[in-house]
């Protein structure tokens, strides 16, 4: 197998084993392109080995490139039922082991790239691209079902800020620099609320965070606690002064369940959150009782 190394490393990176528990966990820990395994080798049973590597669920997506002779016809019937993509006969033919290496590799990396794009995909129909919170659209498809769940024992507590006069940091300091002030914005809101919470980017400047088992007394504690934070320390940007003062508006709104739905408690979230401004900013309203 010497010859055949040295003709795969003139464009590939290799790497070899001989043993059956070896082979087995470089494969799973190695993010190979592609696998090739001799069913002739002596060592063990080539194709168990291969039935190995086709159960892992680490190399699911990797192909798997059997070498057998011209007499190992049932060998090659059962390796290619267990899900082997490509074999090749002994003699080996120096041109068709280069085509059929391209080949594979080939089709393993624009699969990869498919499955890049999909994930991709996925992720951009849930998450805010500029901070990386959820999105809106993602906020309203679980904003009922969060809804259903609430009840007078565990409410739903409604939190929605805006950063107050955002339209005067951007132009002041400039887009790009507003666009910072809300990235860092959303990783102080990340900071102070719970894993079990929801924080969207719900559009421009305005910040949501939904907050099941709570109440609107807990909800107003860490609201304020993001406030203050907010208000005593400066956001740092890239761009002369270096750093910008910032506060922040807050409306809350809770909902116990039953008749309510989320366009009245999105409504009374936002009277919170109006009033809020009213008031004169950088201050947290709950609703109206």
């Amino acid at each position: 197998m010497t010859w055949l190394r040295g003709e795969l490393e003139q464009k590939n990176k290799i790497d070899a084993t001989a043993g059956f528990d070896e082979t087995l966990a470089r494969a799973k820990d190695g993010d190979f392109d592609l696998i090739m395994v001799s069913l002739g080798i002596r060592a063990f049973d080539g194709l168990r080995l291969c039935s190995h590597l086709r159960s892992l669920a680490e190399l699911r997506n990797t192909p798997i490139l059997v070498i057998v002779s011209e007499s190992e016809d049932r060998k090659l019937a059962q390796a290619l039922d267990m899900g082997m993509n490509d074999y090749l006969m002994r003699p080996i033919d120096q041109n068709e082991l280069a085509a059929r290496v391209k080949t594979q590799l080939r089709k393993k990396r624009y699969a990869d790239k498919l499955r890049d794009n999909v994930q991709r995909g996925l992720e951009m129909a849930i998450t805010d691209q500029l901070t990386g919170l959820h999105n809106r659209g993602y906020m309203v498809r679980h904003l009922d079902t969060l809804m259903k769940n609430a009840s007078a024992s565990k409410p739903l507590a409604f939190v929605i800020m805006d950063v107050d006069y955002f339209r005067t940091i951007n132009n002041t300091h400039g887009h790009d620099m507003g666009d910072e002030v809300l990235r860092q914005f959303a990783a102080r809101l990340c900071a102070n609320v719970r894993g079990t919470d929801l924080a969207c980017r719900y559009g421009g400047e305005e910040f949501i965070v939904l907050m099941p088992d709570t109440d609107s007394g807990a909800a107003y504690a860490v609201a304020e606690r993001l406030r203050h934070s907010v208000e005593l320390t400066p956001f740092a940007i890239s761009r002369a002064p270096g750093e910008v003062a910032v506060t922040i508006s807050i409306g809350i709104a809770s909902s116990f369940g039953g008749g309510d739905d989320p366009e009245n408690l999105l409504h009374r979230a936002d009277q919170a959150l109006y009033r809020a401004k009213r008031e004169g900013r950088n201050r947290v309203i709950g609703e109206a009782a």
